[in-house]
């Protein structure tokens, strides 16, 4: 009974101090923090709230990993706010090659710890389908690894991409989300202000892969493309942003040498 007792005690506390986190972002609207992404800022009214969570959902080719690459880059290299990217599937040799197509000095951010990347991303297992390396961490273990790397790097924006893997890796949708939560609520008390990607299918009319991902967030973008002639344009769709009037609707962006544009 002891036990019972003492885990529903920590269970409680964690669950006060969570939703005590929540409320100070919605009581102080006005403190916002800018992503630097040209003309997202404008789409929701001055940038996004220090201190939260947004998830940012997407089908494959998007530009969800450009997007979360430059609102970390902007937020060091302009504002100040070290960076963590935290990647669970694709390596960071991957990710650095792609962000050399930009005109990002990320090579000095990274040696003065203003960007720090956290490689736990998938491996393959023998015939298996790619699965997070279990010599990383494991779920319960993702926590403190993020914690520790966020306290050490005195970090302002993390970017955890993404998501989905770990609900394929470990199945229970619900023991995900509720994991999730919980490190949302770390980010949250250390005044992080979080992106957490996830996937969409191609053709299908959900925002999010599993239904349940967006019901963790305080704000949800969208970012996808459609055909169009011979061609495909990428578009942005502010779905959900949590205390704050927002741009409704469609904005169609590119993709420069310099970053995404929004285009007006």
């Amino acid at each position: 009974m002891a036990r019972r007792s003492s885990s529903s005690s920590g269970f409680m506390a964690e669950l006060k101090e969570r939703i005590i986190s929540e409320a100070r972002v919605l009581e102080s609207p006005g403190e916002r923090t800018p992503t630097g992404i040209r003309g997202f800022d404008e789409l929701v009214r001055g940038g996004l709230f220090r201190g939260a969570t947004y998830l940012l959902s997407g089908v494959s080719g998007a530009g969800k990993s450009i997007f979360c690459l430059e609102f970390l880059y902007r937020g060091a290299a302009e504002y100040g706010e070290p960076g963590l990217y935290v990647s669970l599937e694709e390596h960071l040799d991957s990710i650095l090659r792609n962000a050399r197509n930009f005109r990002w000095d990320m090579k000095s951010l990274i040696d003065r710890q203003m960007l720090v990347l956290l490689d736990l991303s998938a491996v393959a297992v023998g015939e298996r389908a790619l699965s997070l390396n279990p010599d990383m961490f494991a779920l319960d273990g993702l926590y403190t690894t993020i914690e520790t790397a966020v306290k050490e790097g005195g970090i302002k924006r993390v970017v955890l991409d993404p998501i989905s893997v770990l609900f394929l890796q470990y199945g229970n949708v619900g023991v995900v989300r509720r994991e999730l939560n919980v490190i949302s609520g770390m980010l949250k008390r250390h005044g992080c202000t979080s992106i957490f990607v996830t996937e969409t299918e191609h053709g299908k009319p959900s925002i999010t892969r599993f239904g349940v991902e967006e019901f963790m967030a305080d704000g949800v973008f969208i970012l996808y493309w459609e055909p169009e002639g011979e061609k495909r344009s990428r578009y942005i769709e502010i779905y959900k942003m949590r205390g704050s009037s927002h741009y409704e609707g469609k904005k169609r962006f590119s993709v420069t040498d310099n970053g995404i544009v929004i285009l007006y």
